[in-house]
């Protein structure tokens, strides 16, 4: 008998979208949909109660006021009862099939397990966006100044290569996104890759070869490049390191950090434009890679 999944997606004005969304995630071993309005302004909880009158799977929870995806996804979390969730962005689509595959990369050790994506633009159509996608469930770990392959998608490998797939990508058993306590609401970035690191200690990543997600960008607004954005990424990452539970864990995540600067500094300096953008970053990478020793070898004193 397949295990019981609970689909949560959290929806901020998402008219649009929502109903392409829920409709990827009507799929047989999906016993619950739980869309989360936060503070939608728009038609979107009007088209979920429309959906939820056609389909008793479907359910409208509603914040008085936005609170944040993570917010949203832990209350969504709260009202589940799944044996597993996964949280699915409103702009996003799940392909076909995509919760059977996930659920064959389970183990008993499993508390999750992570497929592989595609990107498309506002028109459905598959775009190109950098490494993100090409490196996507590869772990690597740096070891005598090399990146070396690990079977283990462990909180150091996450860091290492900083390819986190969308949730919608994620399988979780409810029981370890619980012990975990979901998503920290204090951090305005990156609580993806902390909720990830957070799960890594209750028990295996597992990772699933298939695409079992669309996931939507619109090319015109690559905001995750802004440097408003890099750096809220970076202080989360700290904050993530220096908040781990062991010394051993703190090292480990920081050597994984500093590895991923230290490989993106490589690239660059190798793309050849030793006086442009290639350099500055180059350089930048540097120093964050020297930070986060520092704060690695800082932590083990608390």
């Amino acid at each position: 008998m397949p295990v019981t999944v609970s689909v949560v997606i959290p929806a901020y004005n998402a008219a649009s979208t929502i109903a392409a969304a829920i409709q990827s995630a009507s799929q047989p071993d999906v016993g619950e949909i739980i869309v989360v309005d936060d503070g939608s302004t728009d038609e979107t909880a009007q088209i979920v109660r429309e959906l939820a009158a056609e389909s008793p799977r479907v359910q409208l929870v509603s914040r008085p006021s936005s609170g944040g995806p993570g917010q949203a996804r832990n209350d969504g979390l709260a009202t589940s009862s799944g044996e597993f969730v996964l949280f699915l962005d409103s702009d996003d689509e799940l392909t076909l099939g995509a919760i059977g595959m996930l659920q064959s990369a389970l183990t008993p050790a499993s508390a999750a397990t992570l497929g592989r994506f595609t990107a498309v633009n506002t028109d459905g159509e598959a775009i190109d966006i950098g490494t993100w996608a090409t490196v996507q469930l590869q772990p690597v770990v740096r070891r005598n100044g090399r990146l070396i392959p690990t079977t283990q998608l462990s909180g150091e490998a996450l860091l290492t290569r900083l390819v986190v797939p969308p949730p919608g990508g994620i399988l979780i058993r409810r029981s370890a996104a619980l012990a975990c306590g979901g998503y920290d609401g204090t951090l305005a970035r990156s609580e993806d890759v902390a909720f990830l690191v957070a799960l890594a200690r209750q028990g295996e990543l597992t990772l699933c070869p298939h695409e079992v997600l669309r996931y939507r960008r619109d090319p015109q607004q690559r905001s995750q490049a802004t440097t408003a954005r890099q750096r809220g990424r970076q202080r989360a990452l700290l904050s993530i390191v220096w908040h781990a539970p062991s010394r051993a864990e703190r090292w480990a995540l920081a050597r994984g950090a500093s590895a991923h600067h230290l490989d993106r500094a490589s690239v660059r300096w190798r793309a050849g434009n030793h006086r442009g953008r290639d350099a500055s970053v180059a350089v930048r990478s540097l120093a964050l890679a020297a930070a986060f020793r520092l704060a690695g070898l800082l932590s083990l004193a608390h």
